[in-house]
């Protein structure tokens, strides 16, 4: 005995629709794609301010054009900085130099495998402009070498990845504002010889193919998705469309979290729930917020 079909919803609501800021911002965020580059880019920008901005690379690019001037001063302090490069310690070294201006300027070197003990002299390179700018000769100004800034790839892919999803985003705000609402008849299912991993799942991606018709013309929708079932359920499916251009249009129930259409065909606020979705863009702008103040103050 086949089963009855799911009752058919319409979107009766006439555009333009008002969104909500926390709507627009799950929609704008949401996607599998966008929350991996989030992801990238939350761990990317961790990276780049307790690493990067004060790797060797960084350090050689700012003092490229200082006006270095060398002078003996001397070793303050020697310490080992607990962090091993090539199987040896890396060590810091707190130093002075007095430029001949009345003040004595502290800096701070490092090197691999202790070079200098505290009370020796060494001769100290300075920016005659600015002597606050100061490292040991022969030894390096960071901690870290400067192939660690090959790990900004990490957040320029997660860029990538926020970025490339963002026009389907924004197309699927907008439908959602002045799109007209009708249905289409499935014409196509084909699998694309892609899958998304959900845990132990491994969920084939289908390519869906939909006809409806608007002022006498027959126009497609299609749609990508590994839950065949949301799209399947119904005897005809949801398709959202620019009345201005038909052939901007999208699947209303392939698009992830998406508002849902009341029984009285309105717009239902996106449940609360759906706020997992902003944690990695919050985190990402959270993150750099206190460091850029951290620098400003």
């Amino acid at each position: 005995m086949d089963l009855p079909a799911a009752p058919q919803r319409t979107l009766r609501q006439l555009p333009p629709r008002p969104l909500d800021w926390y709507t627009q911002a799950v929609l704008l965020f949401g996607g599998y794609m966008s929350q991996v580059g989030w992801a990238l880019l939350a761990l990317g920008s961790v990276f780049f301010w307790t690493l990067a901005v004060r790797s060797e690379a960084v350090e050689w690019f700012r003092g490229s054009t200082a006006n270095w001037q060398d002078k003996e001063g001397v070793i303050l302090e020697a310490d080992s900085t607990g962090t091993v490069e090539d199987g040896q310690r890396i060590w810091r070294y707190l130093h002075s130099v007095a430029p001949g201006d009345g003040y004595r300027y502290k800096g701070v070197s490092y090197s691999v495998c202790k070079k200098f003990d505290a009370g020796q002299l060494a001769y100290i390179r300075f920016d005659a402009d600015d002597p606050r700018n100061n490292f040991a000769v022969g030894l390096r100004r960071s901690e870290h070498r400067w192939q660690v800034n090959l790990l900004l790839l990490i957040p320029l892919l997660g860029l990538l990845l926020v970025a490339y999803p963002l026009r389907r985003n924004l197309k699927v705000l907008r439908l959602l504002k002045i799109g007209d609402f009708t249905r289409g008849r499935l014409i196509s299912k084909n699998p694309t010889g892609e899958a998304v991993r959900l845990g132990a799942k491994v969920l084939p991606v289908f390519r869906f193919e939909f006809r409806f018709e608007h002022n006498g013309t027959v126009y497609h929708a299609t749609c990508h998705t590994h839950h065949p079932a949301l799209v399947e359920d119904e005897d005809s499916e949801s398709i959202l469309f620019d009345r201005y251009k038909p052939s901007f249009n999208l699947v209303y129930d392939a698009v992830p979290h998406l508002p849902k259409i009341t029984p009285a065909g309105r717009l239902a606020p996106v449940p609360a729930e759906k706020a997992w979705v902003l944690f990695a863009p919050g985190f990402v702008v959270g993150v750099n917020l206190v460091y850029l103040v951290g620098l400003w103050f």
